[in-house]
């Protein structure tokens, strides 16, 4: 089951995103907030936030999931149920509410811009959605030290406040897509743990096939749309190919080994068949001339 809601860990996020979303509402310091941080997010340098944006791409987060599938596989059905979740949460958002991105509203010379140059549909920040959606699902589903799951909400953080050092999303988007995020790891942990499912079976060497081809298109693929990004983005879906490969392979030993006692008892060939059939008549014959 996902974290009790009286663990901090449950609530605290989304509650924060919340009483911040209602702040900045309130005061409408969305834009001047934006400018504040994008402002003074010069000295990490753009290749920090480059690479920190990657890691919310969903193709990669969907990568990051696959090694899980064999020692993890809670977490992995888990993680999969909370990105069709965030998933749902971003695009439906993106549908009605047609918020213009910074370029479309503020001059170029005004703010810092180095991701790609889009005008439309900023709210909410998917990459936000997937990054939390991701660090939800081991920090609310997975035993571990305090100090760890606060490094992961903090790289999931990093995760959503590079979309606004990039210059492409506004403070609100990135909190709403934090929020889509949670609700996505509560939702998925919640019914991984209701239905119990398991990746040693068809059904998770499927999942696993197909995260293994969206990882491999991220050998190839540059709809990232960040050259700087292009090394690093194909050295984490080659080790993620590698190992996912190498888990899944395990599994499907496991599959085997644990059906082979069954296939013995299958049903026999035609020709044994046949054998059988011949004998039950032999049998029914002796048994009316018994009788």
């Amino acid at each position: 089951m996902p974290a009790s809601l009286r663990s901090p860990w449950a609530w605290f996020p989304p509650a924060v995103a919340l009483a911040l979303v209602a702040a900045i509402l309130a005061t409408g310091s969305n834009r001047p907030l934006f400018l504040w941080l994008n402002h003074r997010g010069h000295a990490l340098g753009d290749l920090a936030w480059f690479h920190l944006t990657m890691l919310g791409d969903g193709a990669m987060a969907l990568a990051l999931v696959l090694p899980c599938i064999r020692r993890a596989p809670r977490q992995f059905w888990a993680a999969l149920l909370a990105g069709v979740v965030a998933g749902l949460w971003t695009q439906a958002t993106k549908e009605f509410v047609d918020v213009p991105r910074p370029l479309s509203v503020l001059a170029p010379w005004d703010f810092h811009l180095a991701g790609p140059a889009y005008k439309r549909v900023s709210f909410p920040s998917g990459h936000a959605a997937a990054a939390f959606a991701l660090a939800g699902i081991w920090i609310m589903g997975a035993e571990g030290r305090r100090w760890w799951k606060g490094l992961l909400f903090a790289l999931a953080s990093l995760v959503g406040l590079s979309r606004i050092m990039l210059g492409v999303h506004w403070p609100l988007d990135v909190l709403w897509g934090m929020l889509g995020g949670w609700l996505g790891a509560w939702s998925g942990l919640a019914l991984q743990a209701r239905w119990r499912w398991q990746t040693a079976g068809r059904g998770g060497l499927l999942a696993g096939a197909v995260l293994m081809a969206v990882t491999a298109s991220l050998l190839v693929s540059r709809h990232i749309g960040i050259p700087a990004v292009l090394p690093a983005q194909r050295v984490v879906a080659a080790v993620c190919l590698a190992w996912g490969a190498w888990e899944i392979g395990c599994l499907g030993r496991l599959i085997f080994a644990r059906e082979a006692p069954y296939a013995a008892q299958a049903p026999p060939s035609r020709a044994t068949m046949a054998w059988w059939v011949a004998r039950l008549v032999r049998r029914a014959q002796r048994w009316r001339n018994d009788g």
